[in-house]
This record gives structure tokens, C-alpha cells and sequence, in this order.
């Protein structure tokens, strides 16, 4: 198999049409042309850049499946670009990063990465977390036979087009995760649900969770669906159990 080359700043290889395409964000040389050999050799199409505006220049040209992300990027941090694709509904992210405290790894996910690892991490590890973003992101509305609309407070969630909308029509964009998390609440409101089930309800067996990836979610959920994230409403904590989804829930299907 013949590796990738690349110059500082410059993409190497683009993206093509027959396998998932992911951009890989990267500024280490060796691991990064060690990875796109690896995910290569398993179908996927790999595109590397080393900075931030390469990166955003790619993403404005090409559709990708996916994004890994290194944090530590020079004079760039990583969790800029992480917070501008949450916002806009970008490609899933997951971040690999050399920052191995927890508050890095919650940050990451707060600002709307859909995984985290730490280097030094496995290849096989990692292309398992990717494709479940993927298929979280491609195939999410695939599993429904109709189309699933739910209607709670003031919003209308389309599960089957995996879109969210207040009642003026204005659309919030939630991440791939969130609206796994969002579905399993509304399929079971009024009901007490541990954080070990809501891990097992919103992810596979091949995606590895540590403990407060829960609690991330459901404050990135309370702060967009939320009056008062401070005071919420509608995903309330029982203490030392879980979460309970108190809005009352209406289903059309269609």
C-alpha cells in the first residue's frame, strides 16, 4: 500500500466517493500517515491536514463522515473547530488528544465532540468509536418504518429526520449523541433512569463510555431545550440514580 505524503498546511489526498471519508486533523507526521494506512486498509478514505484553517477549507469543499481530532495543534487548539461543527451540524468528531485529565475530556464533550481518547490509543480502538459516529450520524433515522415526530413543551423533535425545532420553526442543532440521549427520554418520559442504563440504551457494545459522559450529554441537552438549564424543567436529576424526562410526550406517526 503506498502512503500518503504530505507538506505543512497542505491536504494530501481527497477525499473520494466510495467509502466513508474522514478528515484527520493531526500535526505528528508518523502517526498520522501510520493511521491513514491503518483505516485505509479497512475502506475508509482518509484526508490529512495539520492546522485549523486547512481543516475548515476542507470541510467548506468536501463531505466527511467524520473528524478526528487532535487538540494540541501548534499554536491551534482543536476545541475551537469542535464547537464550530456542534453549532452548525457538522461532521461527528471525535477528539485524540495527549490531554489526559478528565476536565480536558468533559470540556470536549461539553463543547460537542461525539467521543474523546487519549493518546497513545489503539487503532483498532479508535476505528470501532468511528464507525459507531458514523452510523449514529448516517443511519440514525434508518432504523424507523415511518416517520416519528414527538411533541414536548414548546419543541417538535423529528426523529426520523433526527431534527429539532421550537415552536417558532427555528431549528436547534443537536449532536449525534444528543439526539440518541433525546429519543431514549422521550420513549420513556416519567420514568427513572439509571446513568448505566441511559449508557446502554444510547450506545454499542463496541464504544467505550466513562462515567460522566452521561452527565455531559444531559447538560448539553438542558442548555439547549432548557428555559433555565439551572432550573430544569424537563430531564430532572434523582439524586444518586439518574434522570427522570418529566415533559409530557405526544407521537405522530406518519
Amino acid at each position: 500500500m503506498m502512503a500518503a505524503r504530505r507538506t505543512p498546511g497542505r491536504v494530501t489526498n481527497e477525499p473520494d466517493d466510495t467509502t466513508h471519508n474522514v478528515l484527520l486533523v493531526e500535526d505528528d507526521d508518523l502517526l498520522s500517515q501510520r493511521l491513514s494506512e491503518y483505516l485505509s486498509g479497512r475502506g475508509f478514505g482518509v484526508t490529512i491536514v495539520e492546522s485549523l484553517p486547512s481543516a475548515r477549507d476542507l470541510l467548506k469543499r468536501h463531505a466527511f463522515d467524520a473528524v478526528v481530532l487532535d487538540l494540541n495543534l501548534g499554536r491551534d487548539d482543536g476545541l475551537v473547530l469542535a464547537r464550530e461543527l456542534a453549532a452548525r451540524g457538522g461532521p461527528p468528531v471525535v477528539i485524540a488528544s495527549a490531554r489526559i485529565e478528565e476536565s480536558d475530556r468533559v470540556l470536549g464533550l461539553e463543547l460537542g465532540a461525539d467521543d474523546y481518547l487519549v493518546k497513545p490509543y489503539s487503532f483498532r480502538e479508535l476505528f470501532a468509536r468511528l464507525k459507531v459516529v458514523i452510523r449514529r450520524a448516517q443511519d440514525g433515522g434508518a432504523r424507523f418504518s415511518s416517520r416519528r415526530v414527538a411533541r414536548f413543551g414548546r419543541w417538535t423533535a423529528d426523529l426520523t429526520a433526527q431534527r429539532v425545532f421550537d415552536e417558532s420553526g427555528e431549528e436547534v442543532v443537536l449532536t449525534a449523541g444528543e439526539m440518541d440521549l433525546l429519543k431514549v427520554f422521550l420513549d420513556h418520559p416519567d420514568r427513572v433512569l439509571l446513568r448505566n442504563q441511559l449508557v446502554s440504551m444510547t450506545h454499542t457494545d463496541d464504544a467505550e463510555v466513562f462515567d460522566r459522559a452521561i452527565d455531559v450529554l444531559v447538560g448539553r441537552l438542558r442548555r439547549k431545550l432548557e428555559v433555565d438549564p439551572r432550573r430544569p424543567q424537563l430531564i430532572r436529576t434523582v439524586r444518586t440514580e439518574g434522570y427522570r424526562f418529566t415533559g409530557r410526550v405526544e407521537w405522530t406517526d406518519s
